[in-house]
């Protein structure tokens, strides 16, 4: 099987759009959505109602949590506050009450964990090979079986490799970007965001996994941002939300 791995779209439709085009011609059979579909951007209904209409596997991450009342928004940066108040207010009942029923984590056809932050907590960062390898103790503590998991949360392409011994940081930026993964090692693997890149390279960025092939490809799709950060201008979110999608930080 064939699995689209997509995170952190933040309510950004004209990136979502563009990738969900690009899936469709991928020969894909799941996708997999690792949380905060909302937050940020000024489409949070539209973007929920496209993963709930597409029967996607979709999990919580920490701003769908803020904008349910799960969490509190005090830990958040004070733009990403006011993006949620204002989420809070456009977001539907009937979307909220939805976000509000994912779960926090998924173990998917027993061949991978599905994550937003860390196998740790869905809030947790990793951002380093120190912090993957404490995600490492963990998966393996509670999910021996498994080699594969898939997180988010940073907005960021990363792989990371396990031997049991040491922890390899092993993406680099050049394309394309793919990787066979090896039988005899764990991995944690981020597919970068679709609503917000944080890595540099303005665009949306999600990952085919190939179950058969055991396989990683990354893809980056560009999209108009422009339209984007219009819309967050007639929207009244913080200009600067619109102003980093050019920037990719």
């Amino acid at each position: 099987m064939r699995y689209a791995i997509i995170s952190d779209i933040h309510a950004n439709l004209e990136a979502f759009q563009v990738v969900l085009d690009d899936i469709d011609r991928q020969d894909v059979q799941k996708v997999v959505c690792l949380g905060d579909i909302v937050g940020y951007y000024a489409n949070p209904d539209e973007c929920t109602e496209l993963c709930r209409n597409r029967g996607f596997l979709c999990l919580r991450g920490n701003h769908d949590d803020a904008v349910t009342g799960i969490c509190g928004i005090e830990d958040f940066n004070p733009l990403a506050q006011d993006a949620l108040l204002w989420t809070e207010r456009h977001l539907s009942d009937s979307n909220k009450a939805w976000l509000k029923q994912l779960p926090e984590q998924a173990l998917v056809d027993d061949l991978f964990l599905a994550v937003h932050g860390s196998p740790s907590h869905s809030y947790d960062y990793i951002f380093s090979p120190a912090s993957a390898s404490f995600a490492f103790d963990v998966l393996v503590s509670q999910h021996p079986r498994l080699a594969l998991c898939f997180f988010g949360h940073t907005h960021q392409r990363a792989l990371y490799s396990y031997d049991h011994r040491t922890t390899r940081e092993l993406l680099d930026q050049s394309e394309p970007l793919e990787f066979s993964l090896h039988n005899d090692r764990l991995y944690l693997i981020n597919p970068g965001s679709i609503g917000q890149a944080r890595d540099g390279k303005p665009g949306a960025s999600y990952l085919i996994y190939d179950g058969d092939g055991n396989t990683v490809t990354y893809r980056h799709v560009p999209y108009d941002f422009n339209l984007t950060r219009e819309k967050v201008a007639r929207a009244g979110l913080p200009v600067m939300l619109g102003e980093r999608l050019g920037l990719g930080l």
